[in-house]
């Protein structure tokens, strides 16, 4: 094996893969940040680094995501551990997080107390992300498999939350009425026939983390009419969506009796999130 310095490794992984992904893994194998690699393009990589540089460049070229190879993604604050075993976290769901975020701070000022679901967690990058930004807030994760409840808990400890807790369950099976201030969830929302998704998606992130019956709407229903026990009164249910089914969702919620329906767009301008209140009796 021939060790290479930071510009022949760029150099030579340029033409195969992503100049981006070059660097992460890059940075990733010498616990360095982008500047050293740009100001220090001589250094000559370890026997120890470039097995794993060489290791991940593999991976790469066969089309694995960056995130399943570094183990890590960054999301809103914070990187977030994952694996094949939950979704890898898109940037347009810091939206929801934040939307989440406004409408906990008016809830809790008038309540000095906020409780919050983040149902089908997956790695938890919702959840603890309002976690570590609202320490006073009250949140709870849930997931349907124990793999997954692992990942959440690795990622609460790393980013050391403390006002959390962690549940397996299926879907709001698990839980009291009236528990929840907020309910927000990313569920699986594709339709199996679809072809607009990646073969890169579609090979190595977990089915059941994105595709649903019932032309990907069958995993939002459940949740919205679960949900309605669940919530508090007046409680809201922020939920993402795909791009062409807002307003099925919205026709849904209406009939079940859901108040104040906004849709609200991605950072490209699709309508990606409903948020919604429910109020009971």
């Amino acid at each position: 094996m021939q060790r290479l310095t930071i510009e022949q490794n760029l150099e030579n992984s340029k033409t195969r893969v992503k100049k981006n992904d070059i660097e992460y893994c890059l940075m990733d194998c010498l616990g360095k940040d982008r500047a050293f690699l740009h100001t220090q393009k001589k250094y000559l990589l370890t026997d120890e680094e470039q097995i794993k540089f060489n290791a991940q460049v593999d991976k790469l070229k066969k089309s694995i995501p960056l995130a399943y190879i570094t183990g890590f993604q960054p999301f809103y604050n914070n990187n977030f551990v994952v694996t094949p075993h939950v979704l890898i976290p898109r940037p347009e769901t810091e939206i929801l997080v934040e939307e989440v975020i406004k409408t906990g701070e008016k809830i809790y000022a008038e309540k000095q107390s906020v409780k919050i679901l983040d149902l089908g967690a997956g790695s938890g990058c919702i959840g603890l992300s309002i976690a570590a930004e609202k320490p006073k807030w009250n949140i709870c994760l849930s997931d349907f498999k124990k793999e997954i409840a692992n990942i959440i808990y690795e990622n609460k400890i790393r980013l050391n939350i403390k006002n959390c807790v962690i549940t397996v369950g299926n879907w709001l099976t698990a839980f009291s009425e009236d528990s929840f201030d907020i309910i927000v969830s990313n569920p699986p929302y594709i339709d199996k026939t679809s072809d607009m998704i990646g073969d890169n998606v579609r090979e190595f992130e977990p089915s059941y983390a994105l595709f649903a019956d019932n032309s990907g709407l069958s995993y939002i229903k459940e949740i919205i009419v679960s949900s309605k026990m669940s919530l508090k009164n007046n409680g809201y249910l922020f939920i993402e969506n795909g791009f062409d089914q807002s307003e099925e969702i919205r026709c849904f919620l209406d009939k079940h009796d859901f108040k104040d329906i906004k849709v609200l767009l991605d950072y490209n301008d699709i309508c990606r999130f409903i948020k919604c209140r429910h109020k009971n009796g």
